[in-house]
């Protein structure tokens, strides 16, 4: 699963919140997880960087990041407006099989006027009344401009249900508006039946045109390749307790040799919340503790202490390689360091 800053921080930070119980109404957060992925080295590359273009080409969507991102490779670059840099550019991501990294620079920048609105029906079956013919307008009448705006959010074929929601103008063009900043009739009345429109908010934002391009760095597998060459481990000749601890993380649907369904099925290698980890996994737990996690970026580094067992590891176990992520309470397995001890 592609790996990126803000992913990553909000999953540590879920984590944390959960472990301390700290979630309401959330099920309480397991004491400890292990989960264990075979991965070529091409894989290592997609889980420790931002992954693009990981599906099958079929949505070439220019607002979809994948469609993006495999234009401007493969193309050289590309031009888009947004309010913020549509990519990446503070670190390496990959883009099917090859790691890049993109680069932003702005072009041109524009004013728009984003107005929020809430749009509720009227239950005329329900018995509301609808507004005389001076206070509506139906959809088809609307000046072009309304109609440009409401189509380009999906609400040209009929009313919404019931929501509140923004509308961007350029600013230039709300003169010829008949519903914003004030609406000129409170009630549109759409093919499928009328609805209420207020005006609540009135703000501006600047969009900016950033002319986008690409640098290749390596190959997915050469970069995995390396990942794998600095931070993997094997973990070998291990008790038998420890090995049933990973085979579970590996193949959490498999059945028991009675032919009756794991007791783990589906849920990797879980600890509950209310149960003691065994001796075999704290040992395991302690494995890891010893060695490296997957550090490619300085936010990663930042999101767990140096002493913590938590994290991204590469292992070698029974000749294949896994991508391991490995989350443990750490309350449960050590006592905490204190910032003298630390």
């Amino acid at each position: 699963m592609p790996l990126d800053r803000r992913s990553f921080l909000a999953t540590t930070a879920t984590l944390a919140v959960t472990a301390t119980g700290g979630c309401t109404g959330c099920a309480p957060s397991p004491t400890a997880s292990l989960r264990m992925a075979a991965a070529d080295d091409a894989d290592i590359a997609r889980a420790a960087l931002h992954a693009f273009g990981a599906g099958d080409g079929a949505d070439d969507d220019p607002e979809n990041p994948d469609a993006l991102a495999r234009e401007v490779v493969e193309t050289g670059s590309a031009t888009v407006e947004d309010t913020d840099e549509p990519l990446p550019t503070d670190e390496a991501v990959v883009v099917d099989d090859g790691v890049y990294r993109f680069a932003a620079e702005t072009v041109d920048s524009r004013e728009m006027r984003s107005f929020g609105v809430t749009i509720n029906p009227i239950r005329v079956d329900e018995g509301e009344e609808t507004p005389g013919p001076d206070e509506r307008i139906r959809y088809e009448n609307l000046p072009a401009v309304d109609r440009g705006v409401l189509a380009s959010r999906g609400y040209d074929d009929g009313r919404p249900v019931g929501i509140g929601t923004s509308l961007s103008y350029r600013p230039e063009a709300v003169p010829d508006s008949a519903l914003v900043p004030e609406p000129e009739y409170p009630v549109i009345v759409w093919p499928d039946g009328p609805a209420r429109f207020e005006v609540d908010s009135d703000n501006t934002y600047t969009v900016y045109t950033y002319e986008l391009t690409a640098e290749r760095v390596s190959s997915a597998a050469a970069f995995g390749a390396d990942v794998r060459e600095r931070f993997g481990f094997a973990l070998d000749e291990l008790p038998a307790e420890e090995r049933e601890i990973l085979d579970t993380a590996i193949d959490s649907g498999t059945a028991e040799p009675d032919g009756g369904p794991h007791p783990r099925a589906g849920t990797d290698y879980h600890v509950a919340h209310d149960e003691e980890p065994s001796p075999a996994f704290r040992s395991l737990v302690d494995r890891f503790r010893a060695r490296d996690r997957v550090v490619v970026h300085e936010w990663q580094a930042e999101a767990y202490e140096e002493w913590e067992a938590s994290g991204e590891y590469v292992v070698a176990y029974d000749g294949t390689t896994y991508w391991t992520r490995l989350v443990v309470d750490e309350s449960v397995f050590t006592e905490t360091p204190t910032d003298g001890d630390s």
